[in-house]
């Protein structure tokens, strides 16, 4: 097996950590690579695709410090591993147990770049990252639950799809309920609200609060609308995550100061509460 040292542009919540990995935070600068354990390639992974023209400048200044081959990928040049190894791209304990999608949102990358949805042998994990599980088979989902029987911590980060929660989830989900820390759903359009409610109904039923159910929404520059979709999503029992729209392209989609600090404050639950409890506006918040 190649031993790989993987080099990532920023470090994320998910960056995986070892003695084969290397962050560059921004500098274009190559470290001395006889720090480093004895590795046959370099793999620079891009996941945004406004780091790309950095990721390929930082390709270009490898190259200059050793014979080793230096690739740059990543889903920011529309290119993934179709299997999944576990703690090589992202860290341990995150799982893919599917790639793709079959849908064709036209805001998403997804399908573009993974093409329709392909079922992965099972590996452990308790953060399962399908971009949509619930569009795997029964057999497979069965599958999963089995593997998470033994795990802590359990989330699903992925973005489940409102629309798929349906009575065989529920009941899976219910017979871990104690183990599971998050379940993250979306809600990424007005026409997504009234699935979504109906599918918050099904998991308070099977014991599940707002603590436990969370929502990526997706938002644009109206606020008017966003904050209507975001209050929503809160009032169906769920804690919302507001997303910025970006647009797949060599420069991140720039947007008022206003509707940036409107984002970080429907990303933090502390504010959340306090503008549906007290209603404190998000002008008010030092963020």
């Amino acid at each position: 097996m190649k031993e790989i040292l993987r080099v990532f542009p920023k470090r994320t919540s998910y960056t995986p950590e070892g003695p084969l990995v290397y962050v560059a935070n921004g500098l274009l600068q190559v470290p001395a690579l006889s720090l480093f354990p004895k590795f046959d390639e370099i793999h620079i992974s891009c996941v945004f695709t406004w780091d790309r023209e950095f990721c390929q400048m930082l390709q270009w200044q490898f190259q200059g410090f050793t014979d080793k081959p230096v690739k740059v990928g990543g889903p920011a040049f529309r290119s993934y591993a179709s299997d999944f190894t576990p703690g090589l791209y992202v860290k341990q304990g995150v799982t893919f147990t599917s790639r793709g999608c079959d849908n064709n949102c036209p805001w998403c990358m997804v399908p573009g770049v993974e093409g329709k949805l392909k079922e992965l042998p099972i590996t452990p994990g308790n953060i399962i990252q399908d971009n949509n599980f619930l569009q795997t088979s029964r057999k497979h989902k069965d599958k999963v639950f089995e593997m998470l029987q033994n795990q802590s911590r359990i989330c699903f980060k992925g973005g489940l799809e409102a629309d798929l929660i349906d009575d065989h989830f529920i009941k899976n989900v219910a017979e871990i309920r104690t183990k599971i820390k998050e379940l993250w759903l979306a809600c990424d359009t007005p026409k997504s609200v009234k699935a979504f409610r109906t599918a918050c109904d099904k998991l308070r039923t099977a014991g599940f609060s707002r603590e436990k159910i969370k929502c990526y929404v997706l938002i644009d520059g109206d606020l008017e609308e966003n904050e209507r979709r975001l209050t929503e999503v809160y009032n169906a029992g769920a804690m919302p995550f507001a997303q910025l729209y970006r647009e797949y392209s060599k420069k991140k989609t720039v947007y008022s100061k206003e509707i940036e600090k409107f984002c970080r404050s429907w990303q933090r639950p502390i504010c959340i509460q306090a503008h549906m409890k007290n209603g404190t506006d998000f002008r008010d918040f030092n963020i």
